[in-house]
């Protein structure tokens, strides 16, 4: 009783002539498949930053809770648009912590990168990516010159 009079409460709010030919199919389980295919990524992050902390950029982001996650990517680029994967870090379970260093951002001084988190889970399915946004500074002449050898040959 509760099924049927919950099922026509459904169709009047919603106004899906859809469901008008699915007599025999309970409706409330095409609306909680809808509404479960949303929650996309099996983490919820709590913070994702990026910092320059001398010849290196430091990520740091905490999880409080990893369902069905395999990995994440991070991602740099020159913008939030043109970001490419440069490592995959495992998922450690809930409630984590994670650092990951970039020692390979130093081109330049006062330079702008753009980070990406990606959220891989067990299937392969990918969530779209968190940003982050760090200016560089304060990075060795040495380094940088060595930054700029390497980008030669990439």
């Amino acid at each position: 009783m509760f099924v049927n009079n919950f099922n026509k409460f459904l169709a009047k709010i919603i106004k899906l002539t859809y469901f008008n030919g699915m007599k025999n199919f309970p409706k409330i389980f095409i609306i909680l498949f809808l509404s479960v295919s949303f929650l996309f990524g099996g983490a919820i992050i709590q913070f994702f930053v990026a910092d320059s902390n001398g010849d290196n950029i430091v990520l740091t982001w905490q999880s409080t809770s990893e369902q069905n996650v395999k990995h994440y990517e991070i991602l740099r680029g020159p913008d939030k648009d043109h970001l490419t994967v440069i490592d995959i870090i495992l998922s450690k379970g809930d409630n984590s912590n994670y650092s990951y260093t970039d020692e390979n951002a130093y081109k330049t001084t006062n330079s702008f990168y753009a980070y990406g988190l990606v959220i891989v889970d067990n299937d392969g399915s990918k969530s779209e990516p968190m940003h982050t946004f760090v200016t560089h500074n304060g990075v060795s002449s040495v380094k940088r010159t060595w930054g700029s050898i390497k980008a030669l040959f990439r």
